[in-house]
């Protein structure tokens, strides 16, 4: 199997930053985790054991991400789903006709941004994805992936620590505030990633040579 040897360290930053919010929490709640906390400071095992805990929590976290995302884009659907709308602002109406056309040459004319369902779309928006990364324009597309998912767990994070101080520390208004500021940001800057994720897609898939974004070819006998 062919893997990439090329280490992306936003990709583990995007992991341990939310998981590090929850330690953090755990750390200043828990007895068994207190030793992050006090006033002994750190020593590099504890902080390699940190570290790990931050990792491990951030994976979970990213779990629950997936379930807090289907609210932030309860009404309208996931970004790269708004182009089917002719009233959308994603990308500019001129765009979106090249983009219609591209599309049916590509799926046939059940791919007809006016007409096609979102559950078809989305399988449509990942076969897009795949033509722009063969052709080896998806760099800018990934980094706002990876940054959306960034946010994504930071709004999982934030929930988590925010219910936990409803429930125990509500006579800190102070603190529930610069929670739920920090609720309210990650999910502004999520959803802004996210809709910088699929106007880039876009662009990039309109952008390609038209025999790219063609039908797939058979490959010869």
């Amino acid at each position: 199997m062919e893997t990439s040897k090329s280490f992306d360290p936003y990709e583990v930053i995007g992991i341990i930053t939310p998981g590090t919010l929850v330690a953090l929490l755990l750390a200043s709640e828990v007895p068994l985790f207190k030793r992050f906390v006090n006033g002994d400071g750190l020593t590099v095992g504890d902080l390699g054991l940190f570290v790990m805990v931050a990792f491990v929590l951030g994976h979970l976290i990213q779990a629950f991400g997936n379930l807090v995302e289907a609210p932030v884009w309860l009404f309208r659907g996931l970004p790269s789903s708004y182009v089917r709308n002719a009233e959308q602002r994603l990308i500019s109406p001129a765009q979106r006709k090249i983009l219609d056309a591209r599309l049916v040459a590509m799926e046939g004319e059940s791919a007809k941004l006016d007409s096609v369902p979102y559950p078809v779309f989305r399988a449509i928006t990942a076969r897009a994805y795949t033509r722009v990364q063969a052709a080896g324009r998806s760099a800018r597309i990934d980094t706002f992936s990876r940054t959306y998912g960034l946010f994504r767990g930071l709004v999982a994070a934030s929930t988590l620590a925010l219910g936990w101080s409803i429930f125990a520390h509500r006579g800190q208004t102070t603190l529930l505030i610069v929670l739920g500021v920090m609720l309210c940001a990650a999910v502004w800057r999520m959803r802004r990633f996210g809709e910088h994720y699929a106007r880039t897609l876009w662009l990039e898939f309109i952008d390609l040579p038209a025999a790219t974004t063609g039908p797939a070819q058979a490959a010869p006998l």
